[in-house]
């Protein structure tokens, strides 16, 4: 794909996102005004669902047509294309190097707190 149609796509999920935020979003401040949210169509589309998407078009149409907008966004495309992903067999290695680091860090924290925690006890208690 072209880095204008990666763009594309990336305005395309920001709209869902966006409309979902918004519809959300509207809902509650429906409820929390306590108003009446009216069905347009049927009881599935209502006042605030056509605001959300109102508002996200909007909001999506405004960006779009913003130069430094997109231009960042061809940016962000073409530095992820330059980018070496690991394999699968490096990505698996990384996570049991990780898994492993962890479990040991934690059993070397519970034997620290363990200690403290007596030495704590006995400064307390005054034994």
């Amino acid at each position: 794909m072209t880095i204008s149609k990666w763009v594309n796509l990336i305005f395309a999920c920001a709209f869902i996102v966006a409309f979902l935020t918004f519809n959300k979003a509207f809902i509650w401040i429906w409820e929390l005004a306590e108003l009446t949210d009216y069905a347009v169509l049927n009881r599935n589309v209502t006042l605030t669902t056509v605001l959300a998407l109102a508002t996200s078009v909007g909001l999506t149409f405004y960006l779009y047509r913003r130069p430094n907008a997109f231009e960042y966004m061809s940016e962000v495309v073409t530095e992820l294309r330059r980018v070496t992903w690991p394999t699968l067999d490096e990505t698996k290695r990384s996570t049991v190097v990780v898994i492993a680091f962890t479990i040991l860090l934690s059993g070397y924290l519970a034997v620290f707190d363990w200690i403290w925690k007596i030495i704590t006890d006995l400064l307390i208690t005054g034994a």
